[in-house]
C-alpha cells in the first residue's frame, strides 16, 4: 500500500469553509498513508498484533471484527438507534449483504429476517413494506425488503412478496406527467425512487412496458451539465442519483440514451486526488459510502470506455483499507467518523467492486491477497449469483403458466 502520497490540493489562497474542512481532511487521511518502510519494528509489531498488518506486512481487512459487528446489529442495536425505528428493513439489508460480500452464510439468519419482513407489509396502509410494523408503505424501504429477500434467496423469503399487489403499488405511484415514481402517497418523485421500483420490478419479474414507460426519457433529462445525474431535471448532480440513474439505464439497457463522455468525466472527477475515496458531489469531502454510490459508474458503463476501467483502483481500496476501518470492526464515512452499519455495507460494497469491477476486468486486491470479498452486482448491489437465482425463480413461475395456459387452450 507504499502509494504516492499526493500533495494536498492547491488553492487562490482565499480559505473559505470549504477550503479549510478539505484541507483537514486530506490532513487526516494522509496521516494513515505511512511509508512502512519508515515505521519502526515496535509499532509494526503492534500493528501486526491487532490485525492491522499480515506477517509481510499488508494491509489487512478485518474480516471476524467487521463480522462480529454486524451480526451483533442483527440481534441488537443500542438505545442511541431508537430513532432509525423506521429502518428496519434497512438495517436488514445494510448487514445482510455486508455479511454476503465477506463471505459470511446468512442463511441462518433467514427465519428471524422474515418474520420481520413479513410484519411490514402495509396492506391495511396502502400496500408497500413499510420502515416497521404497521407503518405506511414506502418505495425506499420497499427496495430494502425486497433485496434482503433476493440474499436470503429461498423460495419461501420470494413467495413473501405478492407480486401482484406490489405492481399495483408501483403503478398507483408513478407519475403521469414525467414517467417517475413516487415514494409513498403524496410523497416526492425522483430518480432514487425511480430506480427503487425499477431494480425491485426487473428482479421479481414484474417490469411491465407501463411500468417502464417514460422513465429513460425522465432519466436522460436528469442528466446535468456536469455529466452526473440529480434527483430532477435542472438540479444538481449527486452520487446517490448519479447511481440510481446509471443503474436504471444499465438495468434497461439505455446507457447509449446519455451522454456518456459527460458521464465518464463526473465520475473520475468525484475521486479525490490526495485521498483516494469518492467524494458525493463537487467541493464536498470524501465519504467511504461513495465508495459504492460513484464506485459503481465505473462498473456500470464499463462496456462504454473502450476497456479502459475509469478509476484508480489501488488509491480506491488504499483508502478503504486505511482509512474507514474502525479496529474495533465496523466500517467509516472517514478519519474521526464513528462506524455505523449503513457505512460498512456501501464501503464493503465499493471495496468488492474496485476488486472485481464489472465482471469483465481482471481482479485487483490491495494489501493481503486475504481481502478479496465476494463480487456485488453492481446495478442492485447484491451478489451476483443471488440476482441469477431470484430472477431464473421467476422467469421459470412465468414459463410454467405460459404452458399452464397453452395446455389449457388445447
Amino acid at each position: 500500500m507504499n502509494l504516492p502520497v499526493q500533495a494536498p490540493l492547491p488553492t487562490d489562497g482565499w480559505p473559505t469553509q470549504t477550503t479549510t474542512m478539505q484541507a483537514s481532511t486530506e490532513a487526516d487521511c494522509t496521516a494513515f498513508f505511512l511509508d512502512l518502510d519508515e515505521v519502526d519494528a515496535d509499532q509494526i509489531a503492534k500493528l501486526q498484533a491487532a490485525g492491522f498488518l499480515d506477517a509481510d506486512r499488508r494491509v489487512c481487512l478485518l474480516h471476524e471484527r467487521h463480522e462480529s459487528f454486524l451480526i451483533r446489529g442483527l440481534e441488537y442495536l443500542p438505545p442511541g438507534f431508537q430513532s432509525m425505528d423506521a429502518s428496519r428493513p434497512w438495517f436488514i439489508y445494510w448487514i445482510l449483504h455486508a455479511l454476503e460480500v465477506l463471505g459470511e452464510d446468512v442463511g441462518r439468519f433467514g427465519a428471524a429476517c422474515l418474520n420481520t419482513i413479513k410484519r411490514c407489509w402495509s396492506d391495511a396502509l396502502g400496500g408497500g413494506f413499510g420502515g416497521g410494523i404497521l407503518q405506511m408503505g414506502h418505495m425506499a424501504t420497499t427496495y430494502a425488503c425486497c433485496l434482503a429477500l433476493a440474499i436470503i434467496g429461498t423460495p419461501e423469503a420470494y413467495d413473501i412478496v405478492d407480486r401482484p399487489a406490489l405492481l399495483d403499488f408501483f403503478l398507483r405511484h408513478k407519475d403521469p406527467a414525467s414517467g417517475a415514481f413516487q415514494a409513498h402517497d403524496e410523497g416526492e418523485v425522483d430518480v432514487r425512487i425511480t430506480y427503487c421500483v425499477i431494480s425491485i420490478a426487473s428482479l421479481f419479474g414484474i417490469l411491465t412496458p407501463e411500468l417502464t414507460a417514460g422513465v429513460i426519457e425522465f432519466v436522460a433529462a436528469c442528466q446535468t451539465y456536469e455529466g452526473g445525474f440529480g434527483p430532477m431535471p435542472y438540479q444538481e448532480a449527486h452520487g446517490g442519483y448519479t447511481f440510481s440513474g446509471a443503474a436504471i439505464l444499465s438495468i434497461l439497457n439505455a446507457l447509449d440514451r446519455v451522454n456518456l463522455p459527460a458521464l465518464t468525466h463526473y465520475v473520475a472527477h468525484r475521486q479525490m486526488a490526495v485521498e483516494g475515496g469518492y467524494q458525493g458531489r463537487t467541493n464536498k469531502l470524501v465519504d467511504g459510502c461513495y465508495s459504492f454510490w460513484m464506485g459503481s459508474v465505473p462498473a456500470l458503463i464499463a462496456s462504454h470506455t473502450r476497456g479502459v476501467y475509469v478509476s484508480d483502483r489501488a488509491a480506491h481500496q488504499r483508502y478503504i483499507l486505511l482509512c474507514c476501518q474502525q479496529l474495533e470492526g465496523g466500517l467509516r464515512d472517514k478519519p474521526g467518523k464513528a462506524r455505523d452499519h449503513y457505512h460498512s455495507c456501501y464501503v464493503l460494497s465499493g471495496l468488492s467492486l474496485s476488486q472485481h469491477g464489472d465482471g469483465k476486468t481482471p481482479v485487483f486486491v490491495a494489501g493481503s491477497p486475504e481481502n478479496r470479498l465476494e463480487p456485488t452486482h453492481p446495478a442492485y448491489n447484491i451478489c451476483p449469483d443471488k440476482v441469477l437465482l431470484i430472477q431464473s425463480y421467476f422467469a421459470d413461475k412465468a414459463a410454467g403458466r405460459r404452458i399452464e395456459v397453452v395446455e389449457e387452450m388445447d
